[in-house]
């Protein structure tokens, strides 16, 4: 396997600057304890574009700035467009992930250093390196800082609504620079107890709605849990539920009337998001025959699966561009957390996810993000862009 001409290529000191640039800019999405929004980091990149002379353009997606900002290279005639494409915003701070970067040694530390920050500084850095190439000599490029990955894919959808030309997407998250072709998908809903009030003295009038959620908790635990075993994908795994929220009541001396349960339930590649929550209605009619009144109210997110085909040329492109940078083309894997990629997949543009960092550290209380790791990504990055126009 012959090297790749950008082995050792990408600038250390240029990603080790613009790490601590774009990690410093406080990016925490709106909907996430009234954070800042993405506005004043796709500022900062696409002010960075435009003085290299690379023609950025701002997709908007919603009011005051929080645009997706895009950057395009054209290359050979009849090869692919392929997209690289990371988000913007991040989760609130906490711990020791502050919203200013601090380097320690060979890394950079804040919120959003890895998730995903370090892959969108990968995707600057590997634009910088295939710019110089004769269009011959790459495919087109279409880079893409997104919005709004964390709550409700609004960035993501915005894109695909108006780009029907992508032909596959390299999507950045911390995958340790492994090639995730899997991933699950989320479904959101709530579930309902719904009681009569009285007089906390004289609760045998009333019917109390958190007593009964307990009997659903226990439904959930005892009858719908164990199920999620039988099913089973060869890179993720089983699906899982969890009970994330819960909240009920009014007042110390009134019997609650009212109970909700907020539900995670993450979707593995082959599921339906509608008979999931059929057989939750199932269980709820079960309830129902023991005199426990609920409802239950449909899907707040429905992101899809990820499973791209092991075969897929871009997952062969991403494996000789790992050989050619680190000796070594990886094997395909799956991770438990969704992506973007969940919105390009159904819209036809098969996704690959990769990019520099670890999923452990992300949201953590200790995030960070390798400066090496980070030039590693943005060396395999670029090579992919060359070995599609072969």
């Amino acid at each position: 396997m012959a090297m790749s001409r950008f082995q050792g290529a990408a600038d250390r000191s240029r990603i080790r600057v613009l790490l601590e640039q774009f990690v410093s800019i406080h990016s925490v999405n709106p909907a996430l304890d009234g954070g800042p929004g993405e506005a004043e980091l796709a500022s900062a990149l696409f002010d960075y574009f435009q003085a290299e002379g690379m023609n950025p353009s701002r997709q908007v997606v919603h009011p005051g700035g929080r645009d997706n900002i895009l950057v395009g290279l054209e290359g050979a005639p009849g090869a692919p467009l392929l997209m690289w494409q990371a988000h913007m915003d991040t989760v609130t701070p906490s711990g020791k992930a502050w919203p200013q970067a601090v380097v320690e040694g060979a890394r950079v530390h804040g919120r959003g250093a890895c998730d995903t920050k370090g892959s969108l500084v990968a995707m600057v850095e590997a634009m910088q390196m295939v710019r110089d190439l004769n269009p011959s000599q790459r495919c087109s490029v279409l880079f893409v800082g997104g919005i709004d990955e964390e709550v409700a894919g609004t960035g993501a959808m915005a894109l695909c609504e108006g780009r029907s030309d992508i032909d596959m997407a390299i999507v950045g998250e911390p995958t340790g620079l492994e090639l995730a072709t899997a991933h699950k998908g989320v479904l959101r809903f709530e579930i309902e107890t719904v009681g009569s009030p009285s007089h906390s003295s004289k609760p045998h009038l009333g019917v109390n709605a958190i007593h009964n959620m307990s009997r659903v908790l226990d439904a959930l635990e005892h009858q719908y849990i164990p199920n999620l075993k039988e099913i089973s994908h060869p890179l993720v795994g089983n699906p899982t539920i969890n009970t994330s929220l819960i909240r009920g009541g009014t007042a110390l001396n009134i019997v609650p009337a009212q109970c909700v349960i907020s539900m995670d339930r993450r979707v593995n590649p082959g599921e339906d998001s509608q008979e999931i929550l059929a057989d939750i209605a199932e269980l709820l009619a079960g309830l129902a025959e023991e005199g426990i009144e609920t409802r239950l109210h449909r899907n707040s997110l429905d992101m899809k699966p990820l499973d791209t085909p092991v075969d897929h040329p871009l997952v062969k492109v991403l494996q000789t561009a790992r050989q050619s940078i680190l000796g070594d083309p990886g094997q395909p894997i799956g991770v438990p957390y969704g992506t973007d990629g969940a919105w390009f997949a159904p819209a036809g543009i098969p996704s690959v996810v990769f990019g520099p960092g670890s999923i452990d550290q992300a949201h953590s209380d200790e995030e960070w993000v390798e400066i090496e790791d980070t030039a590693l990504a943005s060396e395999i990055i670029a090579e992919t862009a060359v070995l599609l126009a072969e």
